[in-house]
């Protein structure tokens, strides 16, 4: 396994220098989902070389795609998103379990948060194995704990070891498999929606009470947990992974 240098808890681009994690804007560290991706896209941008292939796969509105404006930039989804804001159209469409693109096409795949979406993830990553280049880099992000969403297009949620048998079974090598945060990212992430599910008969009851609710629940619940994050040492309740693979070295 290739050593890594960086610590990806406390990763963040050069425009973050003053002070770590304590440099994001507060409206970041209230989500800690979106916090914890951006995190690793920031990373995954300064890992891939300028002019290189790279392949959004399962992009969606495309929110990551300003990290790779130094690269050779496509995306790909099953479909487009009406009305999204991101300008333009994808590069092609196409189910992942079948990327119209030949063997060894891209220098590095970006994929959050989609895996848990496709009915076959093994099929998937296989394919992402084959289009990737020698040497090829693969940027994953998957949800552990998360209720349904997108139904009934939400087939599973995945545990470090699941992720690490469908990069094996792909034959990739596996540079990292790491938590996106711990219990408490996790609890701030469940509480910020609690304002969501109160519902009374009195509708006027319920905007009053999910008024009085989401201050807590949306910013101050989560900015403490934020910060308490750091004393998890276990990490074995967390949002989801973050993954870095690498298409094997004897593959050419």
């Amino acid at each position: 396994m290739i050593p890594l240098k960086l610590n990806f808890q406390a990763l963040r681009s050069k425009k973050h220098c003053n002070d770590g994690l304590l440099s994001y804007p507060t409206k970041t560290k209230t989500n800690p989902e979106r916090f914890t991706i951006i995190e690793f896209m920031e990373f995954a941008s300064q890992e891939v070389s300028p002019s290189s292939d790279v392949l959004d796969a399962g992009a969606g509105s495309r929110p990551y795609q300003n990290y790779f404006s130094h690269t050779n930039y496509e995306s790909t989804d099953r479909r487009e998103i009406p009305d999204s804001s991101a300008p333009g159209k994808h590069s092609f469409l196409c189910n992942l379990e079948e990327i119209p693109r030949p063997d060894n096409s891209y220098d590095a795949i970006v994929n959050t948060q989609v895996l848990e979406h496709v009915e076959y993830p093994q099929t998937v990553i296989n394919e992402f194995y084959r289009v990737l280049k020698p040497h090829g880099k693969l940027f994953l992000t998957a949800p552990q704990g998360w209720g349904l969403h997108q139904e009934p297009y939400h087939f599973f949620n995945f545990t470090k070891y699941g992720l690490e048998s469908l990069f094996k079974n792909a034959r990739f090598e596996i540079i990292f498999i790491r938590p996106r945060g711990g219990i408490f990212w996790y609890l701030a992430n469940r509480i910020s929606i609690l304002p969501d599910y109160v519902v009374f008969s009195n509708n006027a009851l319920t905007r009053v009470f999910r008024l009085l609710l989401s201050p807590v629940c949306r910013v101050c619940i989560p900015l403490l947990f934020f910060h308490l994050d750091r004393l998890d040492t276990k990490k074995d309740f967390t949002l989801g992974y973050a993954c870095y693979c690498i298409k094997g070295c004897g593959e050419e």
